[in-house]
């Protein structure tokens, strides 16, 4: 019923034109009104900025949606490059086999047979090629598991390897080799230029655990960045097994991707926030290297890598960056992919969102100071002014219509009278407290004084007892207390508190026999034969160490 009445409009404006509009509902439209005013500025100054979210926590999402969209780009890049390279294993292994057909030979007797060596070369240069061209790499291999010179002090291997020396041609089929190591006759029948870094076999420790990386099913393996020996670039390596028909190992396969290759293959556009830069790193005891989508970051460093407040702070040494990291599976090993700010980009744009930030609330808070300068004209003052009219007992002239303002002075005056008689009830009430508190007083002289009379007999009554009990026994009671086992204790302070031996075993969750088993030895040990001697005892014992206490 109230709620239909406070919604009958009729009554409302009937109300308003007879009484005025009550200080309540004045204050509460004035309040409801300014509220959704300073809640559209705040809505329409957050659209108008675009800063709905913190500016970190945006960067944070679009670095987070950049992070998923690089990573699935490195897996596919990798199971891409993994396929062919499997292929590639599979022709050369088909090429090997033929040509040891071929020549009545087995792969043993390959070593130290330079001739053979440089004949199947020869037969393998254009796998190696074509397979090059075909996959998105900078650069191919092939390295058997033998040599043409096994006396030489370091371990080489015989095999080819061909890296490009431009990759930013379109087309890479006519572009020259940077690197080419492997056989002499090989290379010049195919007209390749010999740089300082030819070799004609190459040394590698894959060989010493390959059988182990590639006993469990594993199909590929992504090798860690690392400098190229001989140059000053570095890179990654797509290694595949090379396999005879009894499934032995012979030789292995497979792709380079270089700094530079990664770097074109996974550039990423500047956003809104600037240059992101895209990462594969690897991890060894905590600390981080790996290859960059920018050339800056492309150097052998060790990074640190450290979580602070939901991202990550990547510490280059000479510069920071600020991003974030996932880890993916590559082959069998884990690899971490990263997508990062500098920091002094990311903070940046930190410091603008909290400018902008700083705008609004600046803005919001003066027009705030500007509707409470016209609350306090158009609500407070009128009020003040009426007070100061009633206080003067001025007139002037007509009402603000308030009614709360009219009937307060009116109310006051009859909380007067009101408080007067509170004031008389309450002096009748602390005299009838008083009284009380003289009659309690005395009932209490009275109980102390018998206090004391109780006292005094149950003392009397104490070393009247004392000369009933024998001595010797009391103090062979009191020195063997401390014979008691604990749960022979336990028994003698329950019997102190006034327990019965069917309290006792309860409470101890024992049977009867087992607690006669306890007063036998608690009679036995403290000298007494009843547990009436035993009260007795124990009574004098806290008698007298009651007194001494008190003393």
């Amino acid at each position: 019923m109230n709620i239909l009445r406070y919604l009958d409009i009729k009554s409302l404006i009937k109300q308003f034109k007879e009484e005025g509009l009550s200080m309540r509902r004045r204050f509460a439209f004035y309040v409801f009104s300014v509220i959704c005013l300073f809640l559209a500025i705040i809505i329409i100054l957050l659209n108008l900025f675009g800063i709905l979210n913190p500016t970190d926590r945006q960067i944070m999402n679009d670095l987070n949606a950049q992070l998923s969209a690089c990573s699935d780009s490195i897996e596919g890049d990798c199971d891409e490059l993994a396929a062919c390279a499997i292929s590639f294993s599979g022709q050369l292994e088909q090429s090997i086999q033929d040509y040891l057909t071929e020549n009545n030979l087995t792969f043993d007797e390959l070593k130290n047979n330079s001739e053979a060596l440089d004949a199947l070369q020869d037969r393998l240069y254009d796998s190696v090629y074509l397979n090059m061209q075909v996959a998105p790499a900078s650069g191919a291999f092939c390295i058997l598991d033998t040599t043409a010179n096994s006396n030489s002090k370091t371990e080489l291997y015989s095999g080819i390897y061909l890296k490009y020396i431009n990759l930013y041609s379109e087309n890479t089929v006519n572009n020259d080799f940077s690197i080419y190591r492997g056989s002499f006759s090989t290379g010049k029948s195919r007209g390749i230029n010999f740089h300082s870094g030819w070799k004609n076999e190459s040394s590698t420790d894959f060989f010493e655990h390959c059988n182990e990386t590639f006993s469990d099913g594993t199909h590929y393996v992504l090798s860690p960045a690392s400098t190229i020996p001989d140059t000053w670039e570095r890179a990654r390596y797509i290694y595949v097994p090379i396999r005879d028909y009894n499934d032995n190992i012979i030789g292995v396969c497979g792709f380079e991707i270089n700094d530079l290759l990664f770097q074109l293959s996974h550039k990423t556009e500047d956003g809104r926030w600037g240059d992101e830069i895209c990462g594969l790193l690897d991890e060894h005891n905590g600390i981080y290297s790996g290859q960059f989508s920018s050339n800056r970051y492309n150097i052998e460093s060790n990074l640190n890598i450290k979580s602070k407040n939901g991202s990550q702070l990547f510490d280059f040494g000479s510069e920071k960056c600020v991003g974030l990291t996932k880890e993916i599976m590559l082959g069998s090993e884990a690899f971490s992919v990263a997508v990062m700010l500098p920091k002094t980009q990311y903070e940046s744009f930190l410091r603008k969102g909290q400018m902008n930030i700083l705008l609004i609330f600046l803005i919001a808070a003066i027009l705030a100071a500007v509707f409470c300068i016209f609350m306090s004209k158009k609500y407070v003052s009128p009020i003040l002014k009426k007070i100061e009219q009633v206080k003067t007992k001025e007139d002037y002239g007509e009402q603000l219509r308030i009614r709360e303002i009219d009937d307060l002075f009116s109310f006051l005056e009859e909380k007067d009278n009101y408080y007067e008689q509170q004031l008389d009830d309450l002096e009748n009430a602390k005299r009838f407290a008083e009284e009380e508190a003289r009659r309690a007083k005395e009932k209490y002289e009275k109980a102390a004084e018998k206090y004391e009379l109780a006292k005094s007999e149950i003392d009397r009554l104490a070393e009247k007892h004392k000369e009933e009990i024998i001595p010797e026994e009391y103090n062979y009671f009191v020195e063997n207390l401390g014979m008691l086992t604990p749960a022979e204790y336990r028994v003698y302070e329950l019997y102190l508190s006034g327990k019965t031996a069917k309290q006792i075993a309860e409470i101890l969750h024992i049977t009867e026999n087992t607690l006669k088993y306890h007063n036998k030895n608690i009679y036995s040990k403290l000298g007494i034969s009843s547990r009436k001697q035993l009260l007795r005892f124990a009574a004098l014992k806290q008698h007298r160490d009651g007194k001494e206490d008190w003393t």
